[in-house]
């Protein structure tokens, strides 16, 4: 189990809704450069910080419920797949390395699930997004 007080002094939650998303599940500005040119159409990386904050077990309750509500979705879940990424090598860096071992998991899980799924132009979308 990660160090709650170390995830919590890393990402405290007023930040996490501040940085990453808002109360009223307003489209937020991503911190990370290669998304400034195209906002997110989610708020999965809102979502997943909001969970962070909360522990591994919220973590992997929200991913469930990202999944299912949009395995079907290629374009929604390519957006997740690589938040996914994202949030594993944000944690690897901060050194938590229980939330970076779990994004590795989840990230594979999605990833596999992808490559295996879409076909034809979904895989072409998939592939072209997250290489």
């Amino acid at each position: 189990m990660a160090d709650m007080a170390k995830v919590r002094q890393i990402l405290p939650i007023h930040m996490a809704m501040k940085q990453y998303g808002t109360t009223d599940k307003e489209k937020f500005e991503c911190a990370y450069p290669e998304y400034q040119a195209q906002r997110p159409d989610s708020t999965f990386y809102a979502d997943f910080s909001v969970a962070d904050y909360y522990g591994e077990k919220a973590i992997q309750d929200t991913y469930n419920r990202a999944f299912s509500g949009w395995k079907s979705n290629c374009k929604m879940f390519t957006e997740l797949t690589a938040m996914l990424n994202h949030k594993l090598w944000f944690w690897h860096e901060c050194g938590i390395s229980e939330y970076s071992e779990l994004y590795d998991k989840l990230w594979k899980q999605a990833d596999a699930y992808g490559c295996d799924t879409f076909k034809d132009e979904e895989a072409r979308y998939f592939y072209s997004v997250l290489d």
